[in-house]
């Protein structure tokens, strides 16, 4: 038995689950759910190997947080998961009298506050997801709001002061913590009709500065592994909520045919040499990661395909095993978790030596409200850059920066997948 199926583990819906048939999830059949896959592991297992997911819920002021909550709790409730909800940390404070904004602090109170801020926000998170582990069933742990959001407060020094007074990293605090990232887009931008400041006390932003401290938050948390923007591109709430709910399904491994991603070939930069001319030169008022990625393909039963991942910046890394399963009408379930370096290692042993470690260099950034990933690739050499984008719909315009230029689109072309890449033969 190979060590990435040591915990696998089926799950079986919930006797609730009938009635999320008629409950406008658009293709997702709650039949299909009885079949989740092995591994559905990310923030770790629980007892006896059973699934624990850590999810930040984020987003502007007036975005549709609260209601975003109750809708995950109970549609996942309906599945059989566990769901715990894990409180903001500042609207805590701020009913218990402490301060929670920056006037008239110093510039080392603001830091001392949001370090405890940011102790508190973790405490809870840690308390929560350790209560889920011995919960003995599937849970999936939604934190309103993560530690990330705290940056989006201060100013980058601040932040960059904070972080190394407490031996932080953002790898540390923004990847590490958390599975996956939901940003929800205040109303105050594209939704103005519904924006309000009277349904959470511990909201001071008007319009203006609603869509400024947006922005902030978005930027917060560009480079996660797992970030979808919901935005109000058609101003229909309950649409967004539903692409709340779809966009944590496939993350845990659901189906849902929501989604798609396009790829496209990006020209070489004709001026600069190396690794340098594949790379994306983003104007310098947009904020971008960039990463450094190895994925190596395992042995695997036939028709199904796994791979580890190890991404990381300034020498700090996450690992993830990724799974795809075959399902129903030739289409596939994609699963991943966050497992530790001690089991990257092992299960290197189990690397397909039919397949190369694919080795590139990543770039993530936010344009548009779309969140564009970047990879320049180092071996295979040959392979050109390629940018992906995540689409609601297979064949939709996709609005590309004005300042990529794009050789053509390849979402469809076998040879840039990524199993195709990782052959030796490719």
């Amino acid at each position: 038995t190979t060590l990435f199926r040591s915990a696998s583990i089926t799950l079986k819906a919930g006797p609730a689950a009938s009635n999320l048939q008629n409950n406008d999830l658009g293709p997702f059949s709650p039949s299909k759910a009885r079949a989740v896959p092995p591994d559905a592991l990310v923030s770790g297992s629980g007892h006896l190997g059973v699934p624990v997911y850590r999810i930040c819920l984020t987003g502007g002021p007036c975005a549709g947080k609260t209601t975003a909550l109750t809708v995950i709790s109970e549609r996942l409730s309906s599945l059989g998961f566990r769901v715990f909800l894990v409180p903001e940390a500042a609207t805590l404070l701020n009913r218990g009298g402490a301060m929670i904004t920056n006037v008239g602090l110093t510039q080392e109170g603001l830091v001392r506050f949001q370090t405890n801020l940011i102790r508190l926000q973790m405490s809870l998170e840690d308390i929560f997801t350790n209560l889920a582990r011995d919960a003995g069933v599937p849970s999936v742990v939604v934190c309103d709001r993560g530690v990330m959001d705290g940056s989006a407060y201060i100013s980058d020094e601040t932040w960059q002061a904070l972080v190394d007074e407490q031996g932080w990293t953002s790898v540390q605090l923004r990847d590490r913590r958390y599975d996956a990232v939901l940003h929800l887009v205040t109303a105050a931008r594209g939704a103005e009709h519904f924006f309000s400041d009277g349904t959470n006390k511990s909201r001071y932003e008007d319009l203006e500065g609603a869509r400024e401290i947006d922005e902030r938050l978005q930027r917060a948390w560009i480079g996660h592994p797992h970030f979808c923007v919901i935005d109000n591109h058609n101003s229909d709430f309950n649409d967004k909520m539903r692409r709340v709910a779809h966009a944590l399904f496939k993350f845990i491994g659901l189906p849902t045919s929501i989604t798609q991603y396009r790829k496209f070939i990006v020209k070489k930069d004709p001026k600069a040499t190396g690794l340098a001319s594949k790379m994306i030169q983003l104007p310098v008022e947009l904020r971008g990661e960039t990463f450094d990625v190895e994925e190596t393909y395992l042995v695997s039963v036939q028709g199904e395909e796994a791979k580890i991942r190890r991404r990381g910046q300034n020498g700090s890394y996450t690992y993830v095993l990724h799974r795809r399963l075959p399902c129903e009408n030739e289409k596939r379930l994609e699963v991943k978790r966050q497992i530790s370096a001690r089991e990257y290692v092992a299960l290197m042993t189990q690397k397909d030596p039919e397949k190369r470690t694919v080795k590139k260099r990543r770039q993530c950034f936010l344009w548009d409200n779309q969140y564009f990933v970047v990879d320049a690739f180092i071996d295979p050499s040959d392979c050109p850059t390629l940018l992906r984008v995540e689409v609601e719909e297979e064949r939709a315009d996709v609005r590309l920066p004005p300042f990529v230029t794009v050789e053509r689109e390849c979402s469809w072309e076998d040879q840039y997948t990524s199993y195709a890449l990782a052959s030796k033969s490719a």
